[in-house]
């Protein structure tokens, strides 16, 4: 479970057209021995350069290719000439308008050099924060092993299985399709529901487990949940606006692992990829951090090894609402979600709202790895907020969760 639950976003496959995805990309011919990555707020991030451009690329295995964020490609001076639009299915209710690069971009980490074609541009600002400048696929990485050590904060590509040290990991095949990994999982949620599915392998989302809306309404879980809270975003992934349901399950089993009181969530979207009954759902980081992994993408096989963080307990937001840092571009955080009933919701916070103080102290002197951490001894925070031309204060007791049934 992400360590504040507040950025509920699911990134996944994008596909404009067959045509505009027909281009196969160039593969370097060698990689790097290892990259370092920025772990934040239950992402991956992997700095790098495009056409010497410097940027922060979110690491996703729901999408395949290279995408930019719209604000760092239009403040930056690319020369792009070959540009068209498309529709871009994603997360949301509502699929964007987009512009696509069809020249061959050039993306550099490490030392190692990739060309690529069909680039869509996406606002990834308005759902990551201003770290995000876009995003990269895990088509960089396909015929290879990868090994992401969350803990230490590196990604280490190897040129096949074969040369990782797999001792002590559990072995889980992959089903690929349409360019997406899935793996089986057992949950138990409740006394009385059980369930047994694929589920999407997603780094690029932050969640622990979210269920899609076609599976929650097959196995009743509106009525089969007594204890949930609904959650409800503008920002749910680059399709818009957003719902769902979170809650605490009993036991998650991934092959021989087994971990308890497990925070999920159950989408109750009608349209968008939550909505799919192709697969039962997705699992994100906030399961993901407590195991090292290695994706053999090549024979499409997960190896996982439990990390020092495996034990720590799930939990919910006590915020009551999650935001995103723009205060680089717009020089505050920004809410982009609310918790029903919470008291941020009550006491009359709303989404966009811009939170430009906490308790007297200004957000851009909070440091971005200090934000997960900022809230856990405080019981009461005083946000200053800008909305319009007016300032004003809210006052939001921080309220844990109660699991109880």
């Amino acid at each position: 479970m992400q360590k504040t639950l507040i950025t509920t976003i699911f990134l996944s496959l994008f596909i404009l057209s067959k045509n505009l995805f027909s281009q196969d990309n160039k593969m370097p011919s060698n990689f790097a021995d290892s990259i370092p990555i920025i772990y934040y707020r239950n992402h991956i991030y992997i700095k790098g350069k495009v056409d010497s451009i410097h940027g922060t690329f979110v690491f996703d295995t729901g999408a395949s290719n290279l995408y930019f964020d719209t604000v760092f490609y239009s403040e930056n001076k690319f020369s792009y000439k070959n540009i068209k639009y498309g529709i871009l299915p994603g997360a949301g209710t509502t699929p964007p308008k987009v512009i696509v690069i069809l020249d061959t971009v050039n993306f550099l980490f490490q030392n190692n050099n990739y060309k690529t074609k069909i680039v869509p541009v996406l606002k990834l600002k308005p759902v990551l924060g201003d770290i995000s400048d876009g995003i990269i696929g895990w088509k960089y990485f396909s015929n290879k092993a990868l090994e992401i050590n969350y803990e230490k904060g590196y990604l280490k590509i190897h040129s096949n299985i074969t040369s990782v040290n797999t001792s002590g990991y559990k072995k889980i095949f992959l089903k690929q399709n349409n360019n997406k990994f899935f793996l089986p999982l057992k949950i138990i949620i409740n006394n009385t529901t059980k369930v047994d599915g694929e589920f999407l392998l997603d780094i690029g989302s932050g969640e622990d487990i979210s269920f899609t809306s076609s599976i929650a309404e097959k196995y009743n879980l509106d009525k089969t949940i007594k204890k949930k809270v609904k959650y409800f975003t503008n920002y749910g992934g680059v399709g818009g606006k957003s719902s769902s349901y979170f809650f605490i399950s009993d036991t998650l089993q991934i092959t021989d692992f087994i971990l308890e009181k497990v925070t999920m969530s159950y989408s109750i979207d009608k349209s968008g990829a939550l909505s799919s009954d192709k697969y039962f759902g997705l699992i994100g980081n906030g399961i993901l951090e407590r195991f090292d992994i290695v994706i053999d993408f090549k024979e499409s096989y997960l190896y996982i090894k439990p990390n020092d963080t495996y034990n720590s307990k799930f939990e919910l937001s006590r915020l009551g609402f999650s935001y995103v840092d723009r205060h680089k571009t717009i020089g505050a955080w920004i809410v982009t979600g609310l918790y029903e009933n919470s008291f941020a919701k009550i006491n009359g916070l709303k989404i966009d709202d811009k939170i430009i103080s906490i308790n007297n102290i200004p957000i851009s002197q909070i440091k971005y790895n200090e934000q997960d951490s900022f809230f856990d001894d405080l019981n009461n925070i005083i946000l200053k907020i800008k909305r319009g031309n007016s300032v004003t204060e809210i006052n939001i007791k921080l309220k844990k969760y109660d699991s109880n049934r």
